[in-house]
């Protein structure tokens, strides 16, 4: 892959002999026309494409949160791309001939902003709440800092995701959960981000916690 800043045909778009051209990211890319194979695919090669689409579905539903979560870790690719990058040696486990996601290690964001203490993640009446304890203020650490929320339901494959609801000093926050979730296990993760947006901190698997109607 070449990147063509200045030349003297300039930038091009589309086929032009054994290379195409195309504007990605601001850039003008010259590439290589992809080999056409009659190999059939190992098992190998089929394994990682299916952990490539299960992680890569997965970060680009939850984009809204990725993109401020890993904009700081962006190096000529997407936050999308910087999250499954450091997601993917973790993020899935193999459970029998099935792989699962391992929840607890799912991260959506990071940074220095200081993550919530003792939060825990309780369910009734058709809602889920969310708890923390107090901390003190710090550099990274403010009562104004502001939680975001996801609650996802494998079962139904549904993602709940709020963004900056409410600061740090409330302690909890409480989301009304679909009709038809009662019954279903659900992951719950949250991550507080400064009032300015400026400055994130690392998501926290908070739990999981059956949702009670």
């Amino acid at each position: 892959m070449g990147i063509q800043k200045s030349g003297i045909i300039g930038p091009f778009r589309n086929k032009i002999g054994p290379v195409y051209g195309r504007r990605h990211r601001g850039q003008d890319l010259i590439l290589p026309l992809p080999r056409i194979t009659t190999k059939k695919a190992t098992d190998n090669q089929l394994e990682t494409r299916y952990l490539f689409g299960k992680l890569n579905t997965f970060l680009s539903t939850i984009h809204s949160l990725v993109n401020p979560g890993f904009k700081a870790f962006v190096k000529n690719n997407s936050p999308v791309n910087a999250a499954f990058s450091y997601n993917y040696d973790h993020a899935l486990v193999k459970v029998g001939e099935e792989y699962q996601f391992n929840y607890p290690k799912l991260v959506y964001s990071r940074g220095h902003v200081v993550t919530p203490d003792g939060a825990q993640v309780s369910s009734g009446n058709g809602q889920v709440t969310f708890t923390w304890e107090h901390q003190n203020q710090s550099a990274y650490c403010q009562y104004a800092d502001l939680a975001s929320f996801m609650v996802y339901n494998p079962a139904k494959d549904d993602y709940l995701v709020l963004h900056k609801t409410v600061n740090r000093r409330a302690q909890s926050f409480t989301l009304n959960m679909p009709a038809h979730h009662p019954g279903d296990l659900v992951h719950c993760y949250m991550s507080f981000a400064s009032a300015d947006g400026k400055r994130q901190g690392d998501s926290w698997y908070v739990g999981q916690v059956v949702v009670v109607g």
